[in-house]
């Protein structure tokens, strides 16, 4: 049994020399031939290092990245590392990593930046957005063909849209956790603006998703929001407007 303890021991042992020492930038160039994944400027080794530019896509640039792995994590059956980074001069601070039986999570992601740059990325045509939004994710969690989920809390703050004529949405809130289906649930409100909005959007099985969301025009909203709102919701009884959709997450670009 002793012997059975050492040899484990020293297994641990070596992995644990291999990333401390191992240099970062040949498995840089692993991933930039494998991937779309770019990263340029690497020092450093796999268990401290710097990255000074990385590409994900052509589209997604982060600058001036480290990492240092969480030593104790291993212990756990977890690959884990605190990353530090800039996202159009905004910063980034997140633990990413990887668990024995393949399931990839993120640990406390925190960042904040105008809504005008995350539009960059969409690309979302017509519309116009305003406002600042910080991302508080606690947990997130997902594994190869398997539906992710999270739990956290994004705010959008002044948000506003403009499209014939700009729209106050006040502050935004929506809060991240798990459905009974133990699928992503986001519940959704706002306080202030031309517009109330309460609602929820969710993943649900077989890679779908579903939205409902209740719109009520206050009475700042002119004649030409509510007609805007009759474009894509449908009106009810009482004034509110319901946006009711669902799908599969390949119909909008998710899966």
């Amino acid at each position: 049994m002793k012997t059975k303890n050492y040899i484990f021991t020293a297994i641990a042992a070596y992995f644990l020399f291999l990333i401390t020492t191992a240099p970062a930038r040949p498995v840089a160039d692993l991933i930039n031939d494998n991937t779309p994944v770019n990263i340029l400027g690497v020092n450093g080794t796999l268990w401290s290092g710097t990255a000074y530019s990385i590409a994900i896509h052509n589209k997604l640039h982060l600058k001036d990245t480290s990492w240092n792995v969480n030593a104790w994590k291993l212990f756990i059956g977890q690959f884990a590392a605190e990353i530090d980074s800039h996202l159009l001069n905004n910063n980034i601070h997140t633990e990413i990593g990887i668990s024995l039986t393949g399931n990839y999570f993120v640990n406390d992601l925190t960042t904040k930046m105008p809504v005008e740059q995350i539009t960059q990325f969409a690309e979302i045509p017509l519309a116009q957005f305003a406002g600042a939004v910080s991302v508080n994710i606690e947990h997130a969690q997902w594994s190869q063909g398997e539906l992710p989920n999270a739990s956290g809390i994004i705010n959008w703050d002044n948000a506003s849209v403009t499209v014939a004529e700009s729209v106050s949405l006040g502050n935004i809130t929506i809060n991240l956790g798990e459905s009974e289906q133990q699928t992503l649930l986001a519940d959704i409100k706002n306080q202030g603006g031309d517009i109330a909005i309460t609602g929820t959007a969710k993943l649900v099985p077989e890679a779908d998703y579903a939205i409902d969301i209740v719109l009520k025009p206050a009475r700042s909203a002119g004649n030409n929001i509510q007609q805007s709102l009759g474009m894509f919701a449908k009106k009810q009884a009482n004034g509110d407007f319901l946006f009711k959709n669902s799908g599969p997450l390949n119909q909008i670009g998710l899966m």
